[in-house]
């Protein structure tokens, strides 16, 4: 059995936290429309975070290309739960906007995700609470520039034979 370091704890819990999270996703997407994928409400989830956005912002914030969050979009706006119109400035560029239905769903939704969060930590103390709201986000972050841009392990370099 390996040894329990910090780095293998904190890579277990990361390992536990995406299967957690991935199927509360995946949950969430389902309650929002029948058969949405999370992936696709990924969208949702963004635009209700930041507001209104072009496609190419949005695919900025999903770290997808253009087609990809198109093709999303496309099964959004076919359920009612965005809509793309002109951009005023630029009138070649679409901007995204989430209806009334879906804003109405995740504002909902994010007071819903409070109450499951106060619920979680219910036994922390003050100190962690606010230690781990600092460490969490911070951890993301970094974890987002150094995972994204490290090797995958057991990968092989170019020119490696």
């Amino acid at each position: 059995m390996a040894r329990q370091t910090f780095e293998n704890r904190v890579f277990d819990a990361m390992s536990s936290l995406t299967r957690t999270t991935e199927g509360f996703f995946e949950r969430v997407a389902s309650d929002i429309s029948p058969g949405l994928r999370r992936g696709t409400a990924a969208a949702l989830f963004a635009l209700h975070r930041t507001g209104p956005l072009r496609v190419s912002q949005l695919a900025g914030e999903l770290g997808l290309d253009r087609t990809t969050v198109t093709r999303h979009l496309d099964d959004l706006e076919s359920r009612g739960l965005v809509a793309r119109q002109a951009d005023a400035q630029d009138r070649r560029a679409m901007v995204v906007s989430l209806t009334t239905v879906a804003q109405e769903f995740l504002d909902d939704m994010r007071l819903r995700n409070r109450a499951l969060i106060r619920r979680i930590c219910a036994d922390w103390t003050r100190e962690e609470r606010a230690m781990f709201g600092l460490l969490l986000p911070r951890f993301a972050t970094e974890g987002e520039r150094v995972f994204g841009s490290a090797p995958t392990p057991g990968a092989r370099e170019p020119g490696d034979r």
